[in-house]
């Protein structure tokens, strides 16, 4: 099983392959947004992978989209494949006038 750790936060454990990075957040209990609850289209989820990316599922079209910048990933989407290190990306708020 793969080794995650969510290097921001501190928290770390063992899941199995395939786990999303986001359900591997909830798990750990890492805190991290969720606003769609998984489903991909908001994109409140991101994780940059700091540690082996390459050991995160190939890139989805739909986080091509969003243009989050180099290494950042939606959690919903980034299946887990074996050990990587995380960091949640937070999203500033928005600022109404």
């Amino acid at each position: 099983m793969p080794k995650v750790v969510f290097l921001d936060q501190g928290l770390r454990g063992e899941l199995p392959g395939g786990t999303t990075a986001l359900d591997a957040a909830h798990r750990l209990g890492a805190r991290i947004s969720s606003i769609c609850g998984g489903a991909g289209t908001c994109s409140t989820c991101r994780v940059e992978c700091v540690v082996n990316p390459e050991h995160l599922s190939p890139i989805e079209p739909n986080e091509i989209a969003f243009d989050m910048g180099p290494g950042v990933r939606l959690g919903c989407q980034a299946r887990i494949l074996g050990d990587v290190g995380l960091r949640i990306v937070k999203i500033p708020r928005a600022v109404l006038s």
